[in-house]
């Protein structure tokens, strides 16, 4: 082989290795934050194994995320106050059950473990009532630069 293509081959190499090396990083950072778990997209009307993602929900809603991807932006993401989990058939004898979460851009069937399931199912229960709070209302702040033009003895309207 001429030297150019050993240093083709070796730079190919290289950066075959770096996105292995950062995929698996990401998965790692990910599966070890709180409020998250792993499950399996399930094909529509199918019967496969499905893709691997991992959920992860916080105060705001749920984001699935492919696992063999680099890509920081979620694959699926839906607000917390428009989720709803529906079981489909009983469990497993592995463990897993298969859940439709509706709510995001379109229905998604997840084949995931019973416990991750009930914790999912938990979140979203004890999130606040619709309306109520200031959980979903954008928090009223006025201007430290509208007050100062305002004068300090005029009130706002």
């Amino acid at each position: 082989m001429s030297p150019g293509w050993s240093a083709l081959v070796a730079a190919v190499a290289a950066a075959v290795l770096v996105v292995a090396f950062m995929v698996g990083w990401r998965w790692r950072t990910l599966v070890r934050t709180p409020g998250t778990f792993s499950a399996r997209v399930r094909p529509a009307g199918r019967s496969g194994r499905g893709a691997r993602v991992i959920g992860r929900y916080d105060e705001a809603g749920l984001d699935l995320m492919s696992v063999w991807s680099v890509d920081p932006r979620p694959r699926w993401r839906a607000a917390r106050h428009l989720l709803h989990l529906r079981r489909s058939g009983p469990g497993r004898q592995d463990g897993s059950v298969v859940v439709r979460v509706d709510g995001g851009p379109s229905p998604i069937d997840l084949d995931m473990d019973s416990d991750a399931c009930a914790g999912l199912s938990a979140w979203i229960e004890a999130g606040p009532v619709a309306g109520l709070g200031t959980w979903r209302e954008v928090p009223r702040r006025s201007s430290r630069l509208l007050r100062l033009h305002r004068g300090p003895h005029r009130r706002a309207p």
